[in-house]
């Protein structure tokens, strides 16, 4: 069974065998939300756009992936040649998305991204009421990003209401998990296609440890009831919804996925994901479960000095992909004799990349 299984995930390699590309255009943003790494590291954070030669270098390799996402530690609408990185994407035949905090996101951006065909456009906030999400996303303007995000939709729906999908990204925490019921009602009254709820899942100092909600038992009762009210209202509304748990279980591959997605920095550096990467850091900084621990940057190989191409079928980064391929398999194969009352074995998965086992997303959250 387990070389069939084998079998069966070479065959699912498409033609473009990369499900997405995560961009990340920028590193600067407009706003200093407390839960963000450009905050708790500000004395050693480098601020920069991504040259237009790197993106070019990126874009040879297009035809290895699906989607391409435009996103990382930074506001991509503040990048000056944001929409000719769009075009360019959209030319090679890819699927196009971005995440905004929305506060450029103005009638003008609006119209432009439209007419570029753009696929998927997700906006942040984090809370229902305006001093909620303000003193989160402190800098930011919650009454004008709902605005910007109306606007977007009313021109949507000018055009026919073909694309993009609009969603709503909301990052619970300990203090506005509350307003999520309220939230789902805001999704609904704005006519976005969904809401979703998130975590906090990359923590670098004791008092980001005190805002994340998952892992604590003490509010799991009333998260949960939270919750089942927001899926309730959205189910009433007639808007998708969907929260991620907030119980710590270790899962085969996490949602960030590095046998199918990968991430480059502005700089050039290629990596598995944002979280292993920071821009101009050795070490990535991160508490897990009450203690602080660092980990050596993730990297394996830059755009400028290598294709990335030749960057995806290096040894040490295919190693990589393998140890989750491993922890994928034995995942499925378990869940296939379980499935048909076979005796199964109860070791450990495999063991996944060691930076990794100190984030939060193999922990499902």
């Amino acid at each position: 069974m387990f070389e069939h299984l084998v079998k069966c995930f070479k065959k699912r390699t498409r033609e473009r065998p990369f499900d997405a590309f995560q961009i990340e255009v920028t590193t600067r943003c407009l706003t200093r939300c407390v839960m963000c790494p450009r905050v708790a590291l500000a004395d050693r954070w480098q601020n920069m756009d991504m040259p237009w030669e790197i993106f070019q270098r990126i874009a040879r390799a297009f035809d290895f992936t699906q989607h391409v996402h435009l996103q990382g530690w930074g506001e991509p609408l503040l990048h000056p040649r944001l929409f000719d990185m769009i075009a360019s994407a959209k030319s090679a035949g890819c699927r196009v998305g971005l995440t905004t905090n929305g506060m450029r996101l103005d009638l003008d951006t609006a119209r432009r991204l439209l007419s570029l065909d753009m696929d998927l456009i997700a906006i942040s906030i984090a809370g229902a009421s305006r001093e909620t999400h303000e003193g989160i996303r402190v800098g930011s303007d919650f009454p004008l990003i709902l605005e910007n995000v109306s606007q977007l939709l009313n021109l949507r729906a000018a055009q026919g209401g073909k694309g993009p999908k609009v969603e709503l990204s909301y990052l619970m925490t300990r203090t506005n998990f509350t307003e999520l019921p309220q939230a789902v009602e805001l999704a609904a009254s704005l006519g976005v296609d969904e809401l979703y709820a998130n975590n906090l899942d990359y923590t670098v100092t004791p008092t980001h440890d005190q805002l994340r909600l998952y892992d604590c038992p003490e509010l799991r009762e009333e998260a949960d009831r939270r919750v089942v009210e927001a899926r309730g209202r959205a189910r009433r509304a007639g808007i998708a919804f969907r929260a991620y748990p907030i119980v710590l279980e270790e899962v085969a591959v996490c949602e960030a996925n590095p046998t199918k997605i990968l991430f480059v920095s502005c700089e050039g550096w290629v990596s598995p994901c944002t979280y292993v990467t920071l821009p101009g850091q050795a070490e990535i900084p991160r508490r897990f479960q009450g203690r602080q621990v660092s980990v050596p940057v993730v990297r394996f190989g830059n755009v400028q000095e290598k294709d990335l191409a030749e960057i995806i079928n290096d040894q040490a980064y295919r190693a990589f992909r393998q140890q989750f391929f491993r922890r994928e398999t034995e995942a499925v194969a378990r869940a296939l004799m379980a499935a048909t009352g076979e005796a199964g074995h109860e070791a450990d998965l495999p063991p996944p990349p060691t930076p990794c086992l100190t984030c939060y997303k193999l922990y499902g959250v």
